[in-house]
């Protein structure tokens, strides 16, 4: 699925793709499949606005979602990181579009 040995960094982070695995500071930190997809996806556009459509397609394979899942995600996402919904230090929504 993903590259061997890619390894995203960013801040305090890492996003090792084949590994499948995100390290704050070198160690680390539980994401369900799903949070880590999206995390992943998000550094990979980085720099481009990510649709809801596109997070769908990718996360949920295309599957019929509700606005509340993908919300969920994308705050646990969030938590991860360390950030919220008021700063969006590392992942910025814009309402309506991504």
């Amino acid at each position: 699925l993903y590259p061997a040995r890619m390894i995203h960094r960013f801040g305090a982070f890492e996003l090792d793709l084949a590994a499948a695995e995100l390290r704050a500071e070198g160690k680390p930190r539980a994401l369900e499949p799903q949070v880590f997809d999206l995390i992943a996806l998000l550094v990979e556009n980085r720099g481009r606005l990510v649709t809801r459509e596109e997070l769908i397609a990718r996360i949920w394979n295309g599957r019929v979602v509700s606005d509340a899942a993908v919300s969920s995600r994308v705050k646990s996402a969030r938590q991860a990181l360390g950030d919220d919904g008021s700063a969006q230090r590392l992942i910025r929504t814009i309402h309506g579009r991504g």
